[in-house]
């Protein structure tokens, strides 16, 4: 099974991270260029076995994908697993790790492609160049937000 991992430090404690994550509301702020939001349906919080639906726009595609949250573990970890979505497998791990200049966020995705979008082949062009643009863009936006001055 192909897996993805980034870990950036952010200006966060675990327990803002944690907040932040479990909501899927927050893809708004994180999301990056090229990728429009149009829709989230989804509560504020994860409670495991919750389903999320967002709708998203890149390109010319637009995609649905309904998540489920696996396991919430505040303020430690949040998984959440495609239920239906591009992926033939996907679980995304969201780990929070207290550091002294903040917390550790890493984000590590387990991962399978359909064999119609490559299989494979497709696995590797995600891991090494689709994942890492998106999850580059992602930390620095959720560093840029806990780094914002607060009013």
């Amino acid at each position: 099974m192909p897996v993805f991992t980034r870990s950036s430090l952010i200006p966060a404690t675990p327990e803002e991270l944690f907040d932040f994550h479990q909501d899927p509301h927050n893809l708004r702020r994180i999301s990056p260029p090229g990728l429009r939001i149009l829709e989230i349906r989804a509560g504020h919080s994860a409670n495991p076995g919750e389903e999320f639906t967002v709708a998203v726009r890149q390109g010319p595609l637009t995609l649905s994908w309904t998540g489920r949250w696996v396991t919430v573990s505040a303020p430690q970890t949040l998984v959440d697993s495609g239920v239906r979505c591009p992926f033939a497998f996907w679980r995304h791990h969201h780990i929070f790790e207290p550091r002294p200049e903040g917390s550790l966020l890493t984000d590590r995705v387990e991962f399978r492609l359909p064999w119609f979008l490559g299989g494979p082949v497709g696995d590797l062009v995600c891991r090494l160049l689709v994942f890492p643009r998106m999850f580059a863009a992602r930390h620095a936006a959720t560093r840029a937000w806990f780094g914002r001055p607060r009013h």
